[in-house]
């Protein structure tokens, strides 16, 4: 019996459009009947982190890092890929992560008002915080891309000072 994790794995190869394993096997340039031993996990085989890396990013599917992650007791949420970060949207995240947690405290008040809080109310409470937890990952990430192209800018006035 499989677990999830090795059920995600093998699920993503077998749902790959065109074709499901020998399909996305060539388009990691793999030998399909090797690739299929790995990832539907045959006595002694399985992939590698490279590979089933790879696998991700070509097929577009992350079920693999959520079993991961689900294995692991994590939680994964998606990121954008920020390169830099104006002063207006460093605001704008800030502002987004105050309203998200408002929105939270307000989901928190409207469930309690009875005294009970129902399964409903409490997926309500759930999406209102997995919102308030991506705006602050999301200004994590921008303040991370300021102070990357900060140290970009310093690298490049070292090179300068030195004739570079």
């Amino acid at each position: 019996m499989r677990d999830i994790v090795e059920s995600a794995i093998a699920e993503m190869a077998a749902s790959y459009k065109p074709d499901g394993y020998v399909g996305l096997a060539k388009a990691l340039d793999r030998r399909p009947t090797v690739f299929f031993n790995q990832f539907s996990f045959q006595e002694g085989h399985q992939p590698g982190v490279n590979t089933l890396r790879a696998a991700m990013r070509v097929s577009g599917q992350r079920g693999p890092l959520f079993a991961l992650c689900h294995d692991f007791g994590y939680g994964a949420v998606a990121l954008g890929d920020y390169r830099d970060c104006s002063d207006e949207e460093l605001l704008e995240c800030l502002l987004a992560g105050g309203a998200a947690r408002g929105e939270v405290d307000a989901e928190i008040r409207r469930a309690l008002q009875d005294g009970r809080i129902t399964k409903a109310e409490a997926q309500k409470i759930r999406q209102r915080v997995s919102e308030a937890i991506r705006a602050d990952l999301e200004l994590l990430s921008r303040i991370d891309a300021l102070a990357m192209a900060e140290e970009e800018v310093a690298e490049r006035r070292a090179l300068r000072a030195v004739g570079g």
